[in-house]
C-alpha cells in the first residue's frame, strides 16, 4: 500500500466512489460502521447503495431483514419480511456462475429504500445461500465479480452518489472481490491487541491485492470502536494514529447502548428514537460521511 495525503481516495471503474469496509476480525464495529456512514451519507442527501457481501448477514439482520425477535413480540423486526430465506434470485446468483444460480444482475435484486419505511437508503442484502460462495467462487475471475456486476447496474441506469459494501470478518474470496469493486477500504477496530494484528493481516492482504490486479487501494478511515477513557485504549488508539493517521482519518465511537438498541429494532441511529441520547453516535457518523464527501471530493447534496 502506497502512503497517500489524508483525503486521497480512488474512483473505481464505475464512476461511483464506493466504499468496502472490513476488518478480518469478528466483532469489530465494521456492520455498524457500514450501517450508520450509508444512512448519515443518506441523512446528507446522497443517494446510496449498501451491499451486504456478508454470508452472516449482520447488515441485512441489523435492517430488520432478518429473522424477526422471538423473545419480543412488539419488536418490529416481526412486522419486515426475511430476505434471507427466499427463493427469488439473491447476490450469489449474481457473483457465481454455476448450474444452480440464476442468471442475475444487481439491479434486479435491489431492495430500494421507499420500499420500507424504515430504509434510509438503497440494499442489495445477502442471503442464506451466500455460505457457499467460498467453494462455488473458486477462480481468479470470481474476485472480479463484483466489479463487472456494479459496472452492469451502472450500464442499466443505476448511478448512486456513493456505495458502501460490508465485508464478511474474514480475507476470503467475497472479501478480495469487495476490495477490488470499491478500490477504498473503511477499517473498524477494537482498541485491543488482537484487533491491531488483525489489521496487519489485512494490510497485508491489500497489499497482495494491489500487487495481484495491479490497481491502488486508498484507506479511507479507521472506527476505532468500543473506545474506553483508559490506558489500553489510549495506547492501541496511538499505535493506529502511528499506522494511519498519514492516510485517513481515526474516528473514535465510545462504548454507548443507543447503537445496539437501534441495532435490536432494525434502525440505523438516524432512524431510531428512544430515551436514550443518540446525538453522540450521529455526530460522530455525520463526520465520517462529511470525511467521505471531501475524500471524494463530493459535497452534501442541496435539498
Amino acid at each position: 500500500m502506497t502512503e497517500t495525503p489524508r483525503g486521497w481516495c480512488v474512483t473505481p471503474s464505475t464512476g461511483i466512489p464506493t466504499i468496502a469496509f472490513g476488518n478480518q476480525k469478528g466483532g469489530t464495529g465494521k456492520t455498524t460502521a457500514t450501517i450508520n456512514s450509508a444512512a448519515a451519507l443518506a441523512t446528507r442527501d446522497h443517494d446510496v447503495l449498501a451491499i451486504d457481501m456478508d454470508p452472516q448477514a449482520d447488515m441485512t439482520k441489523g435492517l430488520g431483514l432478518g429473522p424477526g425477535d422471538d423473545n419480543d413480540p412488539a419488536s418490529p423486526k416481526n412486522e419486515l419480511p426475511n430476505t434471507l430465506v427466499t427463493d427469488d434470485e439473491n447476490l450469489l446468483d449474481v457473483l457465481v456462475d454455476n448450474p444452480r444460480t440464476h442468471d442475475t444482475s444487481l439491479s434486479e435484486i435491489v431492495i430500494e429504500a421507499d420500499e420500507y419505511d424504515h430504509l434510509n437508503f438503497d440494499l442489495i442484502p445477502s442471503h442464506k445461500d451466500m455460505g457457499l460462495a467460498r467453494d462455488w467462487m473458486d477462480d481468479a475471475n470470481a474476485r472480479l465479480s463484483l466489479k463487472l456486476a456494479l459496472e452492469e447496474m451502472v450500464d442499466d441506469g443505476y448511478n448512486y452518489d456513493f456505495i458502501v459494501v460490508d465485508c464478511p470478518p474474514d480475507l476470503s474470496v467475497l472479501t478480495d472481490a469487495a476490495f477490488i469493486a470499491a478500490q477504498n477500504v473503511f477499517l473498524a477496530a477494537q482498541t485491543q491487541a488482537t484487533s491491531r494484528d488483525a489489521l496487519d493481516d489485512l494490510w497485508d492482504q491489500l497489499e497482495s491485492i494491489e500487487d495481484n490486479q495491479q490497481i491502488e487501494i486508498a484507506i479511507v478511515g479507521l472506527l476505532a470502536n468500543m473506545y474506553r477513557d483508559d490506558g489500553q485504549s489510549q495506547k492501541f488508539l496511538n499505535s493506529f494514529d502511528e499506522s494511519f493517521a498519514s492516510m485517513a482519518p481515526i474516528f473514535k465511537l465510545p462504548m454507548r447502548v443507543a447503537i445496539q438498541r437501534a441495532w435490536d429494532n432494525g434502525r440505523d441511529i438516524f432512524g431510531w428514537e428512544d430515551a436514550n441520547d443518540q446525538q453522540v453516535e450521529r455526530d460522530l457518523f455525520l463526520e465520517v460521511a462529511e470525511t467521505m464527501e471531501r475524500a471524494f471530493d463530493k459535497t452534501q447534496v442541496e435539498a
